[in-house]
This record gives C-alpha cells, structure tokens and sequence, in this order.
C-alpha cells in the first residue's frame, strides 16, 4: 500500500479522535462551569471519564506516530501541509459532522488504530 494513503488515513482518524476528546473535556469544563454559576454548592460537577482522556492520548500518540512515519516515506512539506491544513479540514468538514464527540472520539480512536498496523508493518520490512 502506498505511505501516502496510510499515512492520510491514519492521520485524519487520529486528529479525528484527538479533537474529539478534547471536545468532550470541553463540553464537561462547560457543564460545570454552568452549574457552578446557578448553584452555590459544588454537588452537580461532572467529570471526564477515564476512557476518554485515555483515547485522546493514544489518539495524539497515533497522530505522531503517523507524522514520523510520514517524514520518513514522504517529502518533508507533505506531513507538515497535512498536520496544519488536511487533517483540520478533514475533521471540520466531515467527521464532526458524522458522529457526536464521544462516539466520534471511541470510533476514530479504533480506526487510527487499524491504521497503525500497516505502518508498523513498513516499518519492519
């Protein structure tokens, strides 16, 4: 397979699910800064879950990964075009789009990582 689509797919599914975990705290950050405003009492704050700061961070690992591998495969300008305007884009225009954040965060998390086993495959070889 060729290092430029591995590359792309991993990377918009890792960006994909790093934004959306990041958009899960936030929405919690949001909750409770709402409920702090109405109540005097700190009983109805809500957490992030464990799961979900665990996914973004193997979630951003992937990305880097996918970056790596990109310099190594690739000219130089491609992953560094790829990280400040493709994957963005992609996750803006589409993936937000598809699913809501934390099933978005779950699912592209799991697609990224599909999409690390032909890199490390390549980079075995």
């Amino acid at each position: 397979m060729e290092p430029i689509y591995i590359f792309t797919f991993t990377g918009v599914f890792a960006m994909g699910a790093t934004l959306s975990a990041r958009q899960v705290s936030h929405d919690v950050l949001t909750y409770n800064q709402q409920a702090f405003e109405t109540s005097e009492g700190s009983e109805d704050m809500a957490k992030v879950s464990g799961l979900y700061l665990a996914v973004g961070n193997l979630a951003a690992i992937a990305l880097i990964a996918s970056l790596v591998y990109g310099g190594q495969n690739l000219t130089w300008w491609i992953p560094v075009s790829f990280l400040v305007i493709t994957f963005p884009a992609a996750y803006y225009i589409l993936l937000c789009r598809m699913l809501k954040p934390k099933l978005g965060s779950l699912l592209y998390t799991g697609l990224s990582l599909i999409g690390l086993v032909p890199m490390v495959q390549g980079w075995m070889v």
